[in-house]
């Protein structure tokens, strides 16, 4: 297995037990939890699917003739959480202190969401099987989530940092339909014994190789801030290099949210700049 190490710099709890089958207790939302936060209570009619996404584009400038999410997407992606556990530490994290706190969702919970999911946006939706690291979930339970997606017709992708996603895991998801991968590396991670983007780059190649000859779509993605901001046209050259087998690299600017530690970007760090710095 690669020699990843993750660093945590904070005193949280450790995240949650991983399955039972490793000598740990497996917890999970009791059905009360659940009903305490309802999604949707309505669904839209499937003629009327793509309404509420061509409105709000409508609603903030967004819409053009050229526009495809609004005529042949019901909804760009949909966030499917399966947990709140992580084995890193991030210095950008979205989710909240208490976060790690929270029980996973049980199975049929998963299943009954797929399912509406489905019936909100119908079969090609995009479906991120995400979390903190939805790797952390027990390994079969994940792969039959995987199932479960690809069985209503719509399109399963992994968003995790890596360090669990092994390439036997990768494979099996693959016979379960997975259909992209996507991968979180960058500083933001403080992984033991990497000081730059450049250095991070020895994970990203181990991770592409990970993938190769799977059918899969291979992103990265990559928290901006004023720590790595000067790296990126490094980065893009690295994503150049590796076209061959990446399909897509994200950049995506600090954001005052969640547990991060960083809060607010400098104000030389904008969605312009980020753009203007990669070319």
């Amino acid at each position: 297995m690669d020699d990843i190490k993750p660093s945590v710099t904070r005193n949280r709890k450790p995240a949650g037990s991983l399955c039972a089958a490793e000598g740990l207790e497996v917890n999970y939302l009791s059905p009360e939890e659940i009903h305490a936060w309802p999604p949707y209570t309505s669904l839209p009619e499937p003629a009327q699917r793509r309404e509420a996404l061509r409105g709000r584009l409508l609603d903030i400038g967004c819409w053009t003739p050229e526009q495809i999410a609004g005529k042949r997407w019901n909804i760009g992606c949909v966030a499917l959480e399966i947990t709140q556990r992580c084995n890193l530490d991030c210095t950008l994290c979205y989710l909240s202190d208490t976060s790690e706190a929270v029980k996973d969702v049980p199975l049929q919970e998963v299943f009954r969401r797929i399912e509406m999911i489905y019936q909100h946006y119908g079969q090609n939706t995009d479906v991120q099987v995400t979390g903190c690291d939805p790797t952390l979930r027990n390994r079969a339970e994940l792969i039959r989530i995987v199932q479960r997606i690809t069985h209503y017709g719509m399109r399963a992708s992994l968003f995790t940092n890596g360090i669990r996603a092994t390439r036997a895991l990768l494979a099996a998801l693959c016979d379960a339909g997975l259909t992209d991968v996507a991968f979180h590396v960058d500083l933001t991670q403080q992984r033991k014994g990497y000081g730059s983007e450049v250095e991070l780059n020895v994970i990203r190649e181990q991770y592409i190789e990970r993938a190769r000859g799977l059918p899969l779509s291979v992103f990265f993605n990559t928290s901006v801030f004023a720590g790595n901001f000067h790296e990126i046209p490094a980065l893009v050259r690295f994503f150049r290099k590796h076209a061959d087998a990446v399909r897509m690299a994200s950049f995506q600017p600090q954001a005052d949210i969640g547990r991060g530690v960083l809060r607010a970007r400098g104000a030389g760090i904008t969605s312009d700049t980020v753009i203007v710095s990669r070319r």
